[in-house]
């Protein structure tokens, strides 16, 4: 009897313990931050890689004060409908490619000038550079609410894979038909290499590839193998044409809402979860290459001399965003200054370290 009393009293005591402490957790969380994603909810996906840092980072930083609920596999939208929902304030945080924002800030096109940039180093230098402090101030002035808080990277670099024809120059793409993102500046790329531009939505793409309504897609091979279109997907030229920025995109008003040492550590949170993102798809890079060729795909490097007639593309892209976009040559002019300043460093601290 005295024994059945113990545990009673114990299970008592524990249940009241517990029930303190989870009404205490409760009435710590203080604010919600909803983030949304295209991206699947696995730990081969980028985004919610990303995702799943920031959750932890700011739960257990602010003591339970922000909780963090994220809301994968488009749940809340496509890219277009997640910006939409940062601006109306009813999400608060969202990262997408140039696909979700160039709807309505049209400039942002010019981060996707096909081979604008010669390397990762000087990619992700210039996602650190003022030239992002210029779009954020631009877009916030636009919109009114969707604040740039971070850039990342979401697939490395964008190359051209196939289904059944390896690409080895731009003559190669005549009359292929392509998926684009829906973004005028990628589809009159491939139109200028001789591709059929033909946009579709991310979440439509592994069935388009299996039934032949596009014969390849501009994509990476974590966002290939991630999503098993090497099912399909057989061949890729790594021509390397375009770097993928992660745009972070925050309800102004909603950061602008919380104390000033939350705001600090919100914007702490996510610029690292932007930086987990951009490490962790260099990992995928390699390891999905590898995966791609072990499934009997062929992976080609193409020459100088082919290369040269992808970035033939360049200054006919550039003409054509500098022509047909408000301020495109102000834009361009921005970008180009900000590649510029990264090469020089760069090239300046190989020397030292070379001396």
């Amino acid at each position: 009897m005295v024994m059945r009393r113990t545990v009673h009293l114990i299970g008592s005591l524990v249940a009241a313990v517990t029930l303190a402490l989870t009404t205490a957790a409760v009435s710590a969380q203080e604010f919600t931050l909803k983030y949304g994603h295209v991206d699947t909810p696995s730990l081969t996906a980028d985004d919610h890689v990303a995702g799943l840092f920031l959750k932890n980072f700011l739960e257990a930083r602010s003591q339970g004060r922000i909780k963090v609920e994220i809301y994968p596999a488009s749940q809340l939208g496509n890219f277009r409908e997640l910006v939409e929902g940062v601006n109306l304030g009813t999400l608060e945080l969202t990262n997408t490619t140039v696909g979700g924002s160039n709807q309505f800030f049209p400039q942002i096109q010019v981060t996707d000038i096909p081979y604008m940039y010669r390397d990762d180093l000087v990619a992700e230098k210039v996602g650190q550079s003022s030239f992002f402090d210029d779009v954020r101030e631009a877009i916030l002035q636009k919109t009114g609410n969707v604040r740039l808080v971070a850039v990342g990277n979401t697939g490395r670099w964008r190359s051209f894979f196939t289904t059944t024809k390896q690409i080895k120059s731009a003559a190669d793409l005549k009359g292929v038909k392509i998926r684009t993102i829906n973004s005028p500046l990628q589809i009159e790329m491939v139109k200028f290499l001789g591709g059929n531009p033909t946009p579709v939505g991310w979440g439509e793409l592994y069935t388009s590839l299996a039934t032949g309504v596009v014969e390849g897609t501009k994509n990476a091979a974590s966002d290939i193998v991630g999503k098993k279109m090497h099912e399909t997907l057989k061949y890729v030229v790594l021509d390397e044409h375009a770097y993928l920025y992660a745009f972070w995109w925050m309800s102004d008003s909603w950061l602008k809402s919380l104390p000033e040492d939350l705001q600090a550590l919100v914007l702490d949170g996510v610029r690292q979860a932007a930086s987990v993102q951009q490490e962790f798809n260099k990992y995928l890079d390699f390891t999905m290459t590898e995966e791609f060729i072990k499934a009997g795909g062929t992976v080609y490097v193409p020459t100088a001399e082919e290369k040269a007639t992808f970035m033939a593309a360049k200054p006919v892209i550039r003409d054509w965003f500098v022509n047909n976009i408000e301020d495109g040559q102000i834009w361009y002019d921005k970008l180009e200054k900000a590649v510029k300043e990264a090469e020089a460093e760069i090239d300046a601290d190989r020397a030292r370290v070379l001396k």
